[in-house]
């Protein structure tokens, strides 16, 4: 693979990234899995190559610029789903309890 190529799909990881976060932060979830699924088949195509470095500078330093991105929106949608999962995680318990309470003023 061209190193103009590989660095076409990590601006494309990037751009996916970038839209995760956004998609997130608006609480779309079904957005949000459609977008890491298209996403990780770029990842697959790019990892499956051997890591070497580019011979022109200045492509491998947009290339780390473009992993470091990639990372940072990692970071933001993780938190950001880990604030989602607390919150369903009470509503599950909150569910479960009523569901219990319910039960024993069952008659029959």
């Amino acid at each position: 693979m061209q190193a103009a190529e590989i660095i076409h799909r990590y601006e494309f990881i990037l751009a996916a990234s970038g839209e995760m976060v956004a998609a997130a932060e608006e609480n779309r979830w079904e957005d949000l899995i459609n977008l890491e699924i298209t996403r990780r088949e770029r990842i697959l195509e790019v990892t499956a190559e051997p890591v070497t470095p580019f011979a022109d500078a200045a492509l491998q330093a947009r290339k780390q610029s473009l992993i470091r991105g990639i990372l940072v929106a990692d970071e933001r949608v993780k938190a950001l789903t880990a604030a989602w999962m607390t919150e369903m995680e009470g509503i599950l318990t909150s569910v479960q309890a009523e569901r219990k309470l319910a039960r024993a003023y069952e008659t029959g």
